[in-house]
């Protein structure tokens, strides 16, 4: 249930922040067809224990101001198999839902630009004992999800913008080290649509 309420917080957080942002926009930024945006990447993490995580995220996002944007995100990643904490892990899902922040650094055609993003992941996956494969048992559980890029975005118009980035990524971060917490680097490419 407190998961539930967590992700009803986030989306409602957005659509207020969305809503009070109308009174720091230029008059004249609320009629360019910029102002909202999607974003659809494509992204692969690299987990310090060495397995790969592939995955899909969705963004709706909208413009804070010329160089800030402000977003509600949802990802799907997934991995066959991850070894971590005297564990086997297999068939590994997650599912976070964060808020996804960017600043772009200037409006040329090639523009840099960082992103943080925060929020709740859902964790499904098997979990086994090393050597027990008996002791398999299927876990979901939950946690706070982190991730820092720094990339670069290239205007072909004025309503298509390839993006390119490379950061760090937690997907259950806690103050506990025995729980399951992939994280490693992360290469995300994709586009983003403007309406």
């Amino acid at each position: 249930m407190k998961k539930i309420i967590l992700v009803f917080v986030l989306f409602f957080s957005f659509s207020n922040l969305s809503k009070a942002n109308l009174l720091f926009l230029h008059k004249d930024s609320l009629n360019t067809p910029n102002n909202l945006h999607v974003i659809f990447e494509y992204q692969i993490l690299r987990s310090t224990h060495s397995t790969k995580f592939n995955g899909v995220n969705l963004i709706f996002a909208k413009k804070l101001s010329v160089n800030k944007s402000l977003g509600l995100g949802i990802e799907y990643s997934y991995a066959p198999f991850h070894g971590d904490n005297g564990y086997h892990l297999h068939k590994l899902n997650f599912i976070p839902i964060y808020l996804d922040f960017r600043y772009q650094f200037n409006q040329k055609r090639l523009s840099p630009f960082v992103i943080l993003d925060a929020g709740y992941s859902f964790v499904n996956y098997r979990r086994e004992l090393i050597g027990f494969p008996s002791s398999r048992k299927r876990i979901k559980e939950g946690g706070i999800y982190l991730q820092g890029n720094f990339g670069f975005s290239y205007k072909m118009n004025k309503d298509i913008r390839p993006i390119l980035s490379l950061g760090f990524k937690g997907f259950h971060n806690s103050f506990n080290n025995l729980d399951i917490n992939p994280h490693g680097l992360i290469l995300r490419a994709g586009v983003q649509f403007n309406l």
